[in-house]
């Protein structure tokens, strides 16, 4: 692969990247927390389980965004110019794989806060 294609297969990927983090995050230090018995404890006034999962939701969400908004700018430039049948496929897909992984990334964030941490 070239530079310019593993590009464009990282930005077309990218948001499902990303979701996975979150995903690794969200329930690594929520199981971390929990067996430790941390639970309880505040940070910044917020329970450390809900800062984690907040904190990896907010990053993770505007990487997802920033790969959405570029994958778009990248549809729009090739409508100008012509692009090959791969371009336009890794466009297409980054732009539908980014959009999707926003709802994933906040279908896993939203539950962290309307249930018990460690239940």
């Amino acid at each position: 692969m070239t530079g310019r294609r593993t590009g464009q297969v990282l930005l077309t990927l990218g948001g499902m990247i990303a979701w996975a983090v979150q995903f690794t995050v969200v329930y690594g230090a929520t199981s971390t927390l929990c067996g430790r018995g941390w639970a309880d404890a505040t940070l910044l006034g917020i329970g450390v389980v809900p800062f984690a999962i907040l904190a990896a939701t907010l990053v993770t969400l505007a990487a997802a965004a920033i790969l959405l908004i570029v994958s778009l700018r990248e549809e729009r430039q090739q409508r100008n110019q012509p692009a090959s049948a791969t371009d336009s496929f890794l466009s297409q897909a980054g732009m539908l794989i980014n959009g999707l992984s926003l709802i994933a990334i906040l279908w896993n964030g939203v539950p962290a806060f309307i249930l018990p941490a460690c239940a």
